[in-house]
């Protein structure tokens, strides 16, 4: 178990997670922390962060994703797949 405080991140193997959700559900919830869940043998990761947390994150994405920026850059995409691509095909069954 690692306890990083200063970014109110704690790191914990999921084999102590179940014995523990009281407690790290009350951490989340009352420092706004977050919990990084790790499994031996892996190297992927899962966040545990408070609701209040995540929907200001998905927020913050819905902000930015409606921007000039984003919506010059989503047709420049399409105008590149568009050039990329060849005529479609028609399969027939």
């Amino acid at each position: 178990m690692n306890e990083s405080t200063p970014n109110r991140t704690k790191t914990y193997d999921v084999s102590l997670i179940a014995s523990n959700l009281a407690s790290l559900h009350e951490f989340v919830a009352r420092t706004a922390g977050r919990i990084e869940i790790t499994r031996p043998g892996s190297d992927e990761r899962c966040v545990l962060i408070s609701k209040e947390e995540l929907d200001c994150l998905e927020r913050a994405l819905e902000i930015l994703s409606d921007t000039d920026t984003v919506r010059d850059m989503c047709g420049k995409i399409s105008d590149l797949a568009a050039a990329t691509t060849g005529p479609a095909v028609a399969v027939e069954a």
